[in-house]
C-alpha cells in the first residue's frame, strides 16, 4: 500500500464458532430474513431439540439440554450459520455509512474493502488509526453480545501495510488486544502472498503429495493401480490451490516427477525405467496416453478459467478490484492493461489472456458487438479478414455483423460474397443472421458443444499451447485403435499391458540394449531374432505356435498390419477379443518366466492356460451382472411412417451434413391424414453442425406449415436432440440460441403442436428431401409435388411399407 496512511488487515478467528451460536440470536435472524413462520418453526425445531449427557465414572447423568449451538455435520448448519454471520456483514456497512469505519481502497477506481467472509474465516480491512481500531472493537463486541460468539484472540492475528508507523502498530495491536504478525499465513487453505513468490511458498504442496506417497508401497501395486491412485488422489491434491495461484514452474515440475516416479515404480532410493514419455503419458486416452495431466498444463488451465470469468462477469468483488487496479481507461474510450508492476497473478492472467482468445468465439444475437471482418464469430475460429481479399480499398473493415444483414433478417450477400473464397462463404451460409429480438452478443468457449467454459477443454488448449511453446513433437492423433484398449472388457492391467505393447514399451531385450542395459538383443525362446515387442507378441515362432492353437490367425486385413493395428483388430470382437487379449499377455508372463525363473511350457499347455483364464473372466464378470453390453437384448420393431389423426397434418422434418466440408441441408414435407402431400422444401445451408441442420429443418418446416394455414400440426423429427430442445421447459443458452428463440415464438403462436421423436426408418420422405438440398442453391425452396424422387417415397410410405430395427 501507497499514500499517508497505512492500512491494516485483520485476520479474526471465532472460537468454537458453531457451539457458541445462540438459539434466540438465530430464531430473530431467520425472522430478519422474512423466512415463513413455520418454516422458521421446523428449523428450530430440528436445532432446539437436541440434548445430552455425561458418562462420569462409566456411569450416564441425567440428560439436560443445552441453550446454544448448531451442530457440525449437519447438512443445514453452514447455512444457519451463513445467515448469522451475515448480521454482522450488516453491522459493518452500518458503521461505514455513518463514517465510523473507513474501508481500504487497492486502486483509485477500485471498490471499497472493509471484509470477507466465508463461513467463521473472517478478514477484516481499514485505515491504521486508534479510531478505526475501535470501530472494528464495536461492531465485534455488538456482534458477539447479540450472537454469543468469543473472539480468540490468541488465534487472531493483524497486519500492518509498510507505510504505517511502527509506534502506530504498536498501540493499535494493543488497543485490539491481537498479536502483530508479518505474515497472515493461510486464508481458506490458500497462501497469503505477501511478497515474491519463491519455491519454499507452496513447498507443502510437495510435502503433502510426500505424504501421500509414503503410505503406498508402489512395488506392491500393479501400473493399473498406481495410475488409477495418481488420477484419483495425486493429480487432485494440488487442484485447489492452482485455481487462484500461478505456481512456480519448479513446483510444478517437482510435482510431474514425483507423480510420474510413483507411476513407474520407482520408491526411495529405487528408480525405475519410464517406458513411456512424459508427454504421452499426459495425452487423453483416445490419443494413445493415459489422462493424467501436467501441472504446468492445469495450471495454465485454471488461470485461463479466471481469465474467462474476468471477461464475462464484471460484477465478482475480486474482478472490479483487478480491473480498478490494472485496467486504464483512455481519454479515446479504449482502455489498456498494465503490464509494469503487477501481481504475479495478474501476471500469469496476462500470459493466459491470449490463449483463451484463441479458443473464444462469439454467439451473434443483434450482432451489434462483433465486428464482422476481425473477430472470431464463424465456426472452425476463423477470421474472415485472414481469408478476405483485402486489395480492395473500398472495404470497411471495421463494420459490425449487424450491418451485413438486411431488416429481413437475411445476409446481404452482395457485400462481401465476391471478397472471399466459397468455403468461408458456406460458413456464413451456416451460421444464423443477426435479430434484433435475440438479446445482446455473447462470448462462447468454442472448445464446447454449449459454449460453457470446462477445464477438460481448457486443459487441452493449455496443453497444445504449451507444446508449441516448447517446439515438442506435433501430438499422436487420436485413433479409433486406441479406443479398443480401452473398450476391452478383461481386467484392468491387463489393459495397461495392452497400452504398453500398442507403444512397443515393453522390457524386452532390444529394449534393454536401446537403454543400454545389456550387449544383445537376441530373443531368448527362439535365439534366432531380436526381441522386440512386435516379435514376442506375433513373429516369435513360440507365439505363432500358441496363436494357432487358439485358432487366431491372421487375413488378408491383419496381415500387413503393425503391431498396434493387428492388436487392435484382433480386440475388436468382444468374445475373440477377450481371448486374444489374455492371450498376450500370457505371452509376456511365459516370456518372463522363462528369462527370470527358466521356467518352459510348450503352447498347447499355455494355450491352455490362455483359455482356463479366460473362462474364469468371462465367469468373474457374468456373475457380477456385468455382461458384454453388446450382448443387451434389443427387440425387434417395425417402423413405418403412420399417418396423423384427422383434421391433423403431420410434418416430418430432417437434417443432412456431408463431410468433409461439414455441407449441410435440409428438408420436411406436410401430409394430411391420407397420406397426400400438402407442402415440401429443401433447403441448402451452408456449412454447419447436423444439430443446426436439424433445428433449421424445423423451423422453415413450422413456418411453411403456419403460412399455409395449418393449426394443428405434429412435428416429427429422427433427432433427438431437437426433440430435447424443443419440448425442455428450462430456456436454452448454447449456441443455437437464435434458433431456439425464432422456435419457440413459432411454437407459441394460436395453433396446437405436438412433437416427437421418430426413427429414420420412419422418415425417409423427408430424408430424400434433406439429400436434395444438396443438390440445389443456397437458401429455401419449395418443391413441387410432381418432382418424381418425391413422389416415389410419398407412395412408399402410403403403401405402409415398414423396416425392421433392434431397439
Amino acid at each position: 500500500m501507497k499514500g499517508a496512511r497505512g492500512s491494516m488487515i485483520l485476520k479474526i478467528d471465532l472460537a468454537k464458532a458453531y457451539d457458541r451460536i445462540n438459539w434466540e440470536f438465530l430464531q430473530s435472524t431467520l425472522v430478519a430474513a422474512n423466512l415463513p413462520m413455520d418454516f422458521i418453526n421446523l428449523i428450530m425445531g430440528c436445532v432446539t431439540t437436541s440434548s445430552f449427557q455425561v458418562l462420569w465414572n462409566g456411569i450416564c447423568t441425567d440428560p439436560f439440554k443445552p441453550s446454544r449451538r448448531i451442530r457440525q455435520g449437519c447438512p443445514l448448519s453452514p447455512y444457519l450459520f451463513t445467515l448469522c454471520i451475515e448480521r454482522l456483514n450488516h453491522c459493518i456497512k452500518e458503521s461505514v455509512d455513518n463514517g465510523l469505519w473507513n474501508p481500504i481502497y487497492l486502486s483509485h477506481q477500485g471498490p471499497a474493502l472493509t471484509h470477507l467472509f466465508f463461513a467463521d474465516d473472517l478478514v477484516l480491512f481499514a485505515e491504521a488509526d486508534m479510531k478505526q481500531g475501535k470501530a472494528i472493537i464495536d461492531c465485534l463486541d455488538k456482534f458477539c453480545a447479540a450472537s454469543g460468539e468469543e473472539v480468540s484472540k490468541d488465534k487472531s492475528c493483524v497486519y500492518f501495510s509498510r507505510n504505517t508507523k511502527d509506534r502506530a502498530q504498536r498501540r493499535i495491536s494493543r488497543l485490539l488486544g491481537i498479536k502483530q504478525t508479518s505474515n497472515l499465513g493461510n486464508y481458506l487453505g490458500v497462501p497469503v502472498v505477501h511478497g515474491r513468490v519463491t519455491k519454499d511458498t507452496y513447498k507443502y504442496i510437495l510435502e503433502n503429495l510426500d505424504k501421500r506417497l509414503s503410505g503406498w508401497k508402489s512395488r506392491s501395486l500393479s501400473l493399473a493401480g498406481r495410475v488409477t491412485l495418481a488420477l484419483s488422489v495425486l493429480n487432485a491434491l494440488p487442484n485447489y490451490v492452482m485455481q487462484t495461484a500461478v505456481l512456480p514452474c519448479h513446483i510444478c515440475d517437482v510435482i510431474d516427477k514425483k507423480i510420474r516416479s510413483f507411476v513407474w515404480g520407482a520408491e526411495e532410493g529405487r528408480t525405475k525405467a519410464h517406458l513411456v514419455t512424459w508427454e504421452t503419458v499426459c495425452k487423453p486416452k483416445e490419443e494413445g496416453g493415459l489422462g493424467l495431466r501436467s501441472a504446468r498444463a492445469l495450471n495454465l488451465a485454471y488461470i485461463m478459467k479466471l481469465c474467462w470469468n474476468f471477461i464475462n462477469n464484471n460484477s465478482a468483488l475480486w474482478i472490479r478490484v483487478l480491473q480498478g487496479k490494472y485496467i486504464n481507461a483512455n481519454i479515446d474510450g479504449t482502455v489498456s492493461m498494465r503490464h509494469q508492476r503487477v501481481s504475479r497473478l495478474w501476471k500469469g492472467m496476462l500470459e493466459a489472456f491470449p490463449i483463451v482468445k484463441q479458443g473464444t468465439t462469439w454467439d451473434i444475437r443483434d450482432g451489434e458487438s462483433v465486428k464482422f471482418w476481425l473477430d472470431c464469430w464463424v465456426a472452425d475460429g476463423v477470421v474472415l479478414k485472414d481469408y478476405a481479399n483485402d486489395q480492395d480499398p473500398s472495404v470497411d473493415w471495421n463494420v459490425s455483423v449487424a450491418d451485413m444483414a438486411d431488416d429481413a433478417g437475411e445476409w446481404k450477400w452482395p457485400n462481401f460474397e465476391s471478397l472471399l473464397p466459397h468455403s468461408t462463404v458456406m460458413l456464413i451460409a451456416g451460421t444464423d443472421p443477426p435479430s434484433r429480438d435475440a438479446g445482446e452478443d455473447l462470448t462462447t468457449w468454442g472448445m464446447e458443444a454449449d459454449g460453457k467454459f470446462r477445464i477438460k477443454s481448457a486443459y487441452t488448449v493449455a496443453a497444445e499451447w504449451l507444446r508449441k511453446d516448447d517446439n515438442e513433437a506435433a501430438p499422436i492423433q487420436a485413433s479409433p485403435k486406441w479406443k479398443q484398449i480401452w473398450k476391452w472388457e478383461g481386467p484392468h492391467r491387463i489393459r495397461y499391458f495392452l497400452w504398453l505393447a500398442f507403444h512397443g514399451r515393453l522390457m524386452t531385450n532390444c529394449e534393454r540394449k536401446r537403454r543400454k542395459l545389456c550387449q544383445q538383443d537376441t530373443c531368448d525362446t527362439c535365439r534366432t531374432d531380436p526381441e522386440s515387442t512386435e516379435h514376442v507378441l506375433r513373429h516369435c515362432a513360440y507365439a505363432t505356435q500358441v496363436w494357432h492353437e487358439l485358432g487366431v490367425s491372421d487375413n488378408n486385413l491383419t496381415i500387413g498390419l503393425n503391431l498396434a493395428d493387428w492388436m487392435a483388430e484382433h480386440l475388436k470382437n468382444a468374445q475373440a477379443g477377450l481371448l486374444f487379449g489374455v492371450g498376450a499377455w500370457y505371452l509376456w508372463k511365459r516370456r518372463n518366466e522363462w528369462v527370470f525363473d527358466s521356467k518352459q511350457q510348450d503352447p498347447s499347455t499355455l494355450a491352455q492356460r490362455i483359455r482356463s483364464w479366460t473362462n474364469t473372466v468371462r465367469n468373474a464378470q457374468e456373475n457380477n451382472g456385468k455382461v458384454h453390453t453388446t450382448q443387451r437384448a434389443k427387440t425387434s420393431t417395425e417402423i413405418a411412417w403412420n399417418p396423423p389423426p384427422p383434421d391433423w397434418i403431420a410434418l416430418n422434418t430432417d437434417g443432412s451434413v456431408k463431410q468433409p466440408d461439414s455441407l449441410a441441408a435440409a428438408g420436411g414435407l406436410l401430409r394430411d391424414n391420407s397420406g397426400r402431400c400438402r407442402g415440401a422444401f429443401a433447403s441448402n445451408l451452408g456449412a454447419c453442425t447436423i444439430t443446426r441442420a436439424e433445428l433449421m429443418g424445423a423451423l422453415q418446416g413450422l413456418k411453411l406449415a403456419w403460412q399455409l394455414g395449418y393449426r394443428k400440426v405434429q412435428m416429427r423429427t429422427d433427432s433427438k436432440t431437437v426433440v430435447s430442445i424443443l419440448t425442455s421447459h428450462m430456456m436454452y443458452e448454447g449456441r443455437y440460441h437464435s434458433l431456439w428463440t425464432q422456435l419457440q415464438q413459432l411454437l407459441q403462436q394460436d395453433w396446437e403442436i405436438e412433437i416427437s421423436h421418430t426413427f429414420r426408418e420412419g422418415n425417409k420422405s423427408a430424408d430424400y428431401l434433406a439429400n436434395k438440398g444438396h443438390s440445389l442453391s443456397l437458401g429455401f425452396h419449395v418443391i413441387e409435388r410432381d418432382d418424381p424422387g418425391l413422389n416415389f417415397w410419398l407412395l412408399y410410405d402410403s403403401m405402409g411399407i415398414a423396416h425392421s430395427r433392434l431397439i
